[in-house]
């Protein structure tokens, strides 16, 4: 079991109420309550009516049956949604308490399908709606192949391909198997189960009701964490608001404990016009400044340099969000600041691991503190209900996540949403995906199964290309992302006592571009006349010439191989830059200044600390992705 799957947040079903809780007993009737039967990390929502309007029509085209739609997820309860892994998005639905089965979209067919799962194969079966059939078998094996003449009675499709719940031949549901020609094969199997039907009629208002105590509770423990932090720190304190969920619950704690505060919003510029909207009107609601960290159209400039940005390949963070803020911050707080921020937990592995109080290497003067880390989703969603607090309209329009839509962390079906509620957007995000996929020659399944998304083509991805029969070359396409790579190193010792290093770019190197910078490595002598740059250091000389040419010599290899890794990411800075100012925000003796579209390091006031080759987007993105060719 992998780390991720050991989280688990505290979410409980009272059985008698039959609603969610977030602790384990029940404010209504006072009854211990049991757990939800899901998976973790349980980060569980509740489903609003276009969530539960897709569930309800993935259910009847899967099963050609309206009522089973209207059985499987009745009115009058509150239903809940688990986000699991699946190749593309996918839910838990969990109704009375038990996971019914799991809504998934589907990148090939272009659909959402359900698959149902114990609790809902057992309904199916009691109820005898759907496709289902009673096998003369007591349990059901994974990967087992049923014949036909196994089957005692039920109602299948008439078409292969479909799900059919299957019980044992006393009744009970053991398992959910897709229909062939003669048999069904078992995709899904379990211990006999009988069904947990609830009569109970619920509403999201019952919920908050029976979780009043608790909700009471996490407020007061959320405040008293606000108040330690701004006691400890001692600076001014502000909300980071992106107009989600989870920073608005935040934005709700801070007023509540301390009063008036200011809310920082950083446009990106791929922000969905409701979320621009929406945080201006929450700022007017409650009077609050609002400062804004706008990166204007530096994704759209940028991804002309970069190309598409990829979960493995977030470039576009820093460009659009890391860098804007942080000039922003240093700005309107040039003594630093406290910003409290919605983070939680239970949104993914890396912040699992986070602390509640931390700093960012980018924005270094700045104390980042999450009042929310511990809560899941539910509590995030009652507390806002609890609160009467209006939320961004992109979440009952099928949204789960707010934030940059094109983001390459969404999946086909949120961009399928997102082309649905603003077509125009998505065309020219996806007209920018073809002409870079044109330019790479890549092919165009790149682009529509959004293979841009990784910089190295997962598994799951790969298995979905060799299914509709397109061939992946993945190193190919792991090469073409890059706008250069080295196509030659070799490292010699020319002489007794020193080492060197030589290597080629597959494109030619801007001179004097590179000599601007050049003396943040070291003393710098350019010709441009020989289309050449020699850089002296304390650790050696690095020679660069026009044609890609790059050397670098020193007294021992790793003294050279520093100094060539060192003169690839700047000559990626020099080359790349997309005039984002990072460089000139993280200086500490303002020996940098972009100066007629470059940057240029005064040689005087440099103190050699690199620490503006770390701050460049293109020196930590393109540069190492090149430099791990050295290693």
């Amino acid at each position: 079991m992998s780390k991720w799957m050991k989280i688990r947040a505290q979410v409980y079903w009272c059985r008698k109420c039959n609603i969610p809780l977030l602790s384990p007993k029940c404010g209504l009737c006072g009854e211990e309550a049991g757990r939800i039967h899901a998976s973790p990390p349980l980060d569980v929502r509740p489903a609003f009516e276009a969530d539960i309007k897709r569930i309800r029509n993935s259910i009847a085209n899967e099963f050609d049956d309206w009522k089973l739609a209207f059985t499987l997820i009745p009115s009058g309860r509150v239903i809940l949604l688990n986000k699991i892994v699946y190749p593309d998005q996918a839910d838990e639905v969990i109704v009375d308490g038990w996971t019914i089965g799991h809504c998934f979209y589907d990148p090939i067919r272009e659909t959402w399908r359900f698959k149902p799962v114990a609790e809902g194969c057992a309904r199916m079966i009691e109820l005898e709606v759907g496709y289902w059939c009673r096998i003369s078998y007591g349990r059901a094996r994974l990967h087992q192949k049923i014949p036909r003449s196994a089957i005692i009675e039920g109602e299948l499709p008439s078409q292969t391909g479909k799900y059919v719940a299957i019980a044992s031949k006393q009744g009970l549901s053991v398992g959910v198997g897709v229909l062939h020609e003669d048999y069904i094969r078992v995709i899904k199997a379990w211990q006999p189960q009988k069904t947990h039907f609830k009569n109970a009629t619920t509403t999201l208002t019952d919920a908050i009701r029976g979780n009043r105590g608790q909700l009471e509770s996490i407020e007061n423990r959320a405040g008293a964490f606000i108040e330690e932090v701004e006691k400890k720190y001692g600076k001014p304190l502000l909300v980071s608001f992106s107009g989600g969920k989870d920073s608005l619950a935040t934005l709700l704690l801070a007023l509540n404990t301390i009063g008036e505060a200011p809310i920082m919003f950083n446009d990106t510029g791929i922000e969905l016009p409701e979320t621009v909207e929406h945080v201006k009107e929450i700022a007017d609601k409650y009077g609050l400044e609002l400062l804004e960290a706008s990166a204007g159209d530096k994704f759209w400039s940028s991804v002309k340099v970069f190309g598409p940005p990829a979960r493995d390949y977030r470039w576009c963070c820093k460009v659009c969000k890391l860098i804007p803020i942080a000039k922003a911050l240093k700005e309107r707080f040039p003594n630093g600041s406290i910003n409290l921020v919605g983070q939680r937990r239970f949104e993914s592995l890396a912040r699992a691991r986070s602390p509640s109080i931390w700093r960012n290497k980018w924005i270094p003067n700045v104390i980042a503190a999450s009042p929310i880390m511990n809560w899941s989703a539910l509590h995030v969603w009652m507390y806002l209900m609890w609160k009467r607090a209006k939320a961004n309209p992109l979440y009952f329009m099928g949204l789960d996540r707010i934030g940059c839509w094109l983001c390459p962390a969404c999946e086909l079906a949120e961009f399928k949403l997102i082309e649905n509620i603003h077509p125009e957007l998505w065309i020219k995000w996806e007209r920018e995906l073809y002409s870079w996929a044109k330019q790479k020659g890549l092919p165009n399944e790149w682009v529509k199964y959004g293979l841009w998304r990784w910089q190295k083509i997962p598994g799951d991805q790969i298995k979905i290309m060799n299914r509709i029969g397109v061939k992946i070359d993945v190193k190919s396409l792991e090469a073409k992302r890059m706008p250069t790579k080295l196509i030659e190193i070799r490292g010699h010792v020319p002489c007794k006592g020193k080492y060197s290093i030589n290597g080629v770019l597959d494109s030619k190197i801007d001179i004097s571009r590179v000599s601007g910078l050049a003396p943040i490595i070291g003393k710098a002598k350019t010709s441009e006349a020989l289309g050449v740059v020699i850089i002296k250091s304390i650790d050696g000389e690095v020679v660069i010439n026009t044609a890609g040419r790059i050397s670098a010599i020193s007294n021992n290899r790793e003294s050279a191989e520093k100094l060539f890794r060192e003169a690839l990411k700047l000559i990626v800075r020099a080359c790349y830059c997309t005039l984002c100012s990072s460089c000139v925000n993280v200086c500490p003796v303002e020996a940098v200044e972009i100066k007629e579209n470059k940057p240029i390091v005064n040689e005087a006031k440099c103190i050699h600390c690199l620490k503006c080759q770390e701050a460049c987007p293109a020196s930590s993105y393109i540069g190492r992705i090149v430099i791990d060719q050295v290693t």
